[in-house]
């Protein structure tokens, strides 16, 4: 019966974080200019890496994936679902994995956890840059773009993606001790 009540709760816990990515990309978005597409700062990637540290990283991808496509059918943006589709599976797992080995580095030592979930929120937002610059790049270059040229382009498009990553590790930096905390309670 126990096992069945956190298997439930679990899934409920995935929805919401789901939910409140789809959310935190609908409700404040604030367009960041770029030579390539048209990106804007918002809050879906923290919300991503509180999945992330909280749900681990196959749960978290299931969260972040499902947010993503929701956001990008609702809003016309159909065309970057294969990119968010295979950039969220990447980021989520990577960083999901040295999360988890970071943790148990940490045995229970809340400042050593808080210190590693801002160095994975980090990570999160290095590979966010470097996963957009190479997908946009290939992109570019299978629309018929020079590699030179798109590269050249998506490089002056790393700003726009830059500010969403600090603002992520910004965010985790302030939300993820009473997020983890409130998290524990409700997971036991």
């Amino acid at each position: 019966m126990k096992s069945e009540r956190v298997q439930t709760k679990t899934i409920v816990m995935t929805a919401f974080f789901a939910a409140i990515i789809y959310l935190g990309i609908q409700m404040f978005r604030i367009p960041v200019p770029a030579a390539f597409g048209t990106p804007f700062l918002h809050f879906g990637h923290i919300f991503v890496m509180l999945a992330v540290l909280c749900l681990g990283p196959k749960l978290s991808t299931v969260a972040g994936v499902i947010g993503y496509l929701i956001f990008d059918i609702a809003n016309g943006y159909m065309q970057a679902i294969p990119n968010v589709l295979v950039t969220t599976i990447i980021k989520c797992m990577v960083v999901g994995y040295i999360f988890m080995a970071l943790k148990k580095k940490s045995r229970g030592d809340m400042k050593k956890e808080y210190k590693y979930a801002v160095i994975s929120a980090v990570i999160y937002g290095l590979l966010n840059i470097v996963t957009d610059y190479v997908w946009t790049t290939a992109e570019l270059v299978i629309l018929g773009s020079d590699l030179m040229a798109a590269m050249a382009i998506e490089l002056a498009s790393i700003p726009a993606t830059a500010v969403n990553s600090v603002f992520t590790v910004i965010g985790i930096a302030f939300l993820y001790m009473p997020v983890a905390a409130a998290y524990k309670r409700i997971i036991r």
